[in-house]
């Protein structure tokens, strides 16, 4: 089997620049969840995840960072330290990934953004996703995802009744007394069940996704005005789909999925978790991690998290970002 690619969508939002055409796009009415800071934060949660990818990754291919006119600072260290080949790790511009649809940019939409990856040149047939604060905790192999070509998708089956339910409750509150409809993880994967022909949706948690480049594409050329619908949203809306799920349910209608139970993770959530997040990356048997809002802990936890994990990928990461 050849290598498979892995794709991170990078934002710096301290970046003044990105902050000022963030201002310019906001309205009044974009709820607040979807432009709120900790959204946009980053800690250096993109060396570790590259970090982890090089250490625990042997069948990497090309590490494709998506971002917007931006580039992580210590980014070419890790060619200049010898830590991974001459370009192995690319950055990709929303501009490259929207070619054809550039009037929808800018955009600060995670879900626009991951509904275009498709779409990235040279991109391999399976690839993998992951957020920038999510990590490898362990040795993987290709199996992790993929056996026989058949993808393997970790979670559950959950009614859509409930959730559909509830979210046309919302849209009522939403449009006879003006309370605002904020963005929910769980309407969007029910939406993406909807869009592929299911009455119930396979849930599934913050951690790294195959995703298959061809199903999607074809998706899309056959479905051209669910794509432009999604990707109009500039900031994040509680009527767009998970791109992540959209794959997922496809490839289950295709029957070219397995589909395996939960999987614990290293999950750090809030300042509750930390103990257990120190304790669950010196476990070999979890493999994945996500630190998900580090930049809602106060500076001596976020020290401690870090360092930690900096310790765990050390000879992996760039020099400026190791001291």
């Amino acid at each position: 089997m050849g290598k498979i690619d892995f794709v991170i969508a990078w934002v710096d939002g301290s970046d003044p620049k990105l902050r000022d055409k963030r201002k310019k796009f906001q309205s009044d009415n974009v709820v607040k969840g979807s432009f709120e800071e900790t959204r946009f934060a980053s800690n250096d949660e993109i060396y570790l995840a590259i970090a982890s990818i090089l250490k625990y990754a042997p069948y990497v291919g090309t590490i494709y960072i998506v971002t917007d006119d931006q580039r992580p600072v210590y980014l070419d260290e890790f060619y200049d330290q010898g830590l991974c080949e001459h370009n192995q790790i690319q950055v990709i511009d929303h501009k490259t990934i929207f070619k054809g649809y550039e009037h929808y940019l800018p955009t600060f939409n995670s879900l626009t953004i991951e509904t275009m990856l498709w779409n990235i040149p040279n991109l391999s047939e399976n690839f993998i996703y992951l957020n920038d604060d999510f990590f490898l905790n362990s040795a993987s192999e290709v199996t992790d995802f993929l056996i026989d070509q058949q993808t393997k998708i970790y979670g559950h089956w959950v009614s859509n009744k409930f959730v559909q339910l509830k979210f046309n409750w919302r849209k009522g509150l939403n449009k006879y007394f003006g309370k605002p409809l904020q963005p929910k993880y769980t309407i969007a994967q029910m939406l993406s069940a909807v869009l592929s022909g299911f009455d119930h949706y396979y849930e599934i948690h913050h951690r790294p996704h195959l995703l298959d480049k061809m199903i999607l594409k074809t998706y899309f050329q056959e479905n051209p005005k669910v794509l432009t619908e999604q990707i109009s949203y500039r900031f994040r809306s509680a009527f767009q789909f998970l791109p992540v799920g959209l794959n997922n349910h496809l490839k289950i209608k295709e029957k070219k999925a397995i589909l395996y139970k939960d999987i614990e993770i290293a999950y750090l959530k809030n300042e509750s978790s930390i103990a257990e997040f120190l304790l669950n990356i010196e476990n070999s048997s979890i493999k994945f991690g996500c630190i998900q809002s580090l930049d809602q802990l106060n500076c001596y936890q976020q020290d401690q998290i870090l360092s930690a994990l900096k310790l765990k990928f050390k000879g992996y990461l760039p020099q400026s970002v190791s001291c």
